[in-house]
Parts: structure tokens; sequence; C-alpha cells
């Protein structure tokens, strides 16, 4: 692996160029939220709208995936991310220490948010979780709902609907002392995230593949442009094999948020 920027320099050890990370323990009474995203070339998320299943990325994105998840205290997901991707976001057990020694829990809080509460119940995510997951719900979820969501999940509703993000993330932060967050996806939940104003660093993995097809979603899909149009600048990069790890940071993400609140 080769480090691009900001200093250039050869043989870096793949595995460990997430390993030193350091973040602020939260943003303006909000937790610090990372997002963790992979793309063809030509910036597709999904394959098929979801109907192919196999990764973009390579093991190595996988496996800092599964690494980067080491630094935050939470890792949160739209509802339909799960519904394509039912696994729990946790860290491999061996990665657990690393975790510990930062004054974490083993394992991150996995959190999902809904409107509607259609979530697969009976998925990995939730049946085989090594740590009890968090359902943030509308208003609008009905109570049976609910109540089967509450068989496999901690359940926190929101008296708004839709659900207004700021206040996923001010709950998140008062009642669960999350201070560092990460999100999973998917596009349409970045949309609003970044809308909202509730985005500070994008890691985004550039796996050296086209797709082509004019259905499926990039990193961001969502109504309209986003006003005014987010500024970022570049952290680090990093080439291994074709494919590009790159860090981004928003710098006028707090000039968003002003918007109507956000449905997810």
């Amino acid at each position: 692996m080769q480090r691009l920027f900001p200093t250039v320099a050869g043989h870096v050890d793949p595995a460990s160029i997430y390993d030193e990370l350091v973040f602020p323990s939260s943003r303006d009474g909000r937790p610090y939220t990372a997002v963790n995203m992979v793309s063809t070339v030509d910036g597709k998320t999904t394959l098929d709208e979801n109907r192919i299943r196999e990764p973009i990325g390579s093991s190595l994105d996988r496996a800092l995936m599964r690494r980067l998840r080491v630094h935050f205290d939470a890792v949160i997901r739209g509802a339909g991310t799960v519904r394509a991707d039912s696994f729990y976001p946790g860290v491999p057990p061996e990665l657990e220490h690393r975790r510990i020694a930062r004054g974490l829990a083993r394992q991150p809080l996995a959190v999902v948010v809904t409107g509607t509460g259609d979530l697969p119940l009976d998925a990995p995510f939730f049946r085989q979780a090594p740590r009890r997951p968090l359902v943030i719900a509308a208003a609008t979820v009905s109570r049976e709902r609910k109540a089967a969501i509450e068989a496999v999940a901690d359940v926190a509703v929101l008296d708004t609907a839709p659900l207004d993000l700021q206040a996923v993330w001010r709950l998140l932060y008062d009642a669960y002392g999350v201070r560092r967050l990460l999100s999973e996806g998917g596009a349409r939940f970045n949309h609003a995230c970044i809308k909202a104003g509730l985005l500070d660093d994008i890691f985004w993995t550039v796996a050296p593949r086209i797709a082509g097809s004019s259905d499926d979603l990039t990193m961001v899909s969502g109504p309209g442009i986003l006003q005014p149009m987010p500024r970022l600048e570049l952290v680090s990069a990093y080439l291994h094999e074709n494919e590009l790890f790159l860090r981004w940071r928003l710098v006028e993400s707090e000039s968003a948020g002003s918007g109507p609140r956000e449905s997810v």
C-alpha cells in the first residue's frame, strides 16, 4: 500500500491505516459523526438495486470497515441498509481489546432508525447480536410492531413523524452517552444526515470497478440538490492494488441543518 496524501510514503501496512485515528469527543452537543461507504469508480453503492449481492470492495475494504468501528461508541444505519445487509455491525473478537483500551464497550451499540418499523427481526442483526441493538422509531410505528421489535431490541420512540434526525442525534448524545457515531448508510440516509448538518467525516473506498447502471444509488442520493452544497477537504488518501481509500472532512457542515425534518 502507498500513502498518497497528506505525505507520500510506500510500503504502508494496509490493515493499520485507520488504527491510530483521533476524533473529537463530540460536536456542539451532538456526537461527532463519520460515514463509511464503498462505491465503484462511477459512484455506485448498490448493484442492480441490491439484487446482486457481490461485494463492491475488496476483502481489505471489509477488514478496514470492521477496524474503523473500533473508534466509535455506536454504529447507525438506516432501515433500508439493515434490510439489505442484515448482519450486526460489530468488531471481531480479536479487536475488542482495542475498544476496551479506549474506554469503550467491547462492541459498538448498533442503532437503526425507522419511520415504519419495517425491519428484518429474524435477521442476524437482531438474533445474533453481541449487544442488544437500539431501534429509534417514529411515532407512526404501530403499537403491535413496536412490541415485536421490543422482543429483540431496545426501542426509543420519538414523538415526530417523519423522524427528526437532529432529535435522534440529541437522544443518542443525552440518553445513551454516544460521543462518536459511525454511519454506514445507506445513500438516502446519508443525504438526510448531510442536509440536517450532522455529518463531519467521510471514509470512502473507491473500488476499481464500473457498474454502469443508471438505476443504482450513489453514496448520497435524495430529493434535490443539497443547498448549500457542502465543501470537503481531503484528509488522507491511500492506494492498494488499484483501490483508493479516502478520508474527507466536511468543512461547511455547520451551515446546513436549517431545513425541514428528514424522513427515514
